[in-house]
């Protein structure tokens, strides 16, 4: 088995590493964010790659340079306790995907539906909403994956290819969880929305108001909103596939 140890924050690694070298063995690769590499290698580790914002790439390219076996993925901004990660060991199959499911709130599950709605609008599939920060992948998937790409490992499988453990822990759930940055995307948004507030205001000062007047203007606030709806599905899918 391959272990894919991304070292995504610092916060007690050794104590991470000897956890996940107990279970899973010693063949580990780890995939350090750039900013964090020079001080990783102070605790007496190499990195196996180096990532800035395209990890998913990052990870596909180190392993089609090896043999196809079992990969697990490991985050250590995911603060796993022993509970959690031997009920995971547990359900580790040959024949199935192990994932770990977070907890989401009503207004989460709602954000996801609507994210999942534009998700397969692109790619004709839902993403599972699994984390992206513990899961196992046997080799008879790894194929498939690295002749496409391996951000397609967190798109929805059939039910009966997938064993899924839920998380009980409220803030082992949020350190599950990718959270999305703030995207120059979103720029555009705020410029627009200025633009029409703007001309809005013009409006209501030198044109007499009517039906039509109001119509326009709330089509575009309802437009601008929609983009903006758009972009943050789009800087999300980027954070859980991509980066």
């Amino acid at each position: 088995m391959k272990i894919i140890f991304v070292v995504d924050s610092i916060s007690s690694i050794q104590q991470k590493i000897n956890m996940i070298r107990s279970r899973f063995g010693d063949n580990i690769l780890f995939v350090v964010k750039a900013p964090l590499a020079d001080l990783f290698k102070t605790y007496g580790y190499q990195c196996n790659a180096v990532y800035k914002n395209r990890l998913a790439l990052t990870i596909h390219v180190l392993l089609k340079k090896s043999e196809i076996d079992d990969v697990l993925v490991y985050y250590s901004s995911f603060n796993v306790d022993n509970a959690l990660l031997n009920k995971f060991t547990s359900k580790i199959k040959n024949d199935k995907i192990t994932n770990v499911m977070p907890i989401y709130n009503s207004f989460e599950s709602m954000c996801n539906s609507a994210y999942n709605v534009y998700v397969k609008s692109i790619f004709k599939i839902n993403d599972s909403m699994a984390s992206p920060k513990l899961q196992h992948i046997p080799a008879v998937f790894m194929t498939e994956l690295l002749e496409s790409h391996f951000a397609n490992r967190l798109f929805e499988p059939p039910k009966q290819l997938v064993e899924n453990v839920y998380i009980e822990d409220k803030k082992i759930s949020d350190s599950a969880k990718i959270k999305s940055s703030f995207s120059k995307l979103n720029i555009i948004f705020l410029i627009s929305l200025l633009a029409i507030t703007m001309a809005l205001i013009i409006g209501l000062a030198f044109i007499k108001v009517g039906f039509v007047f109001v119509l326009i203007f709330v089509l575009l606030y309802i437009l601008d909103i929609i983009l903006f709806l758009i972009f943050q599905c789009k800087n999300y899918l980027d954070s859980r596939l991509l980066k």
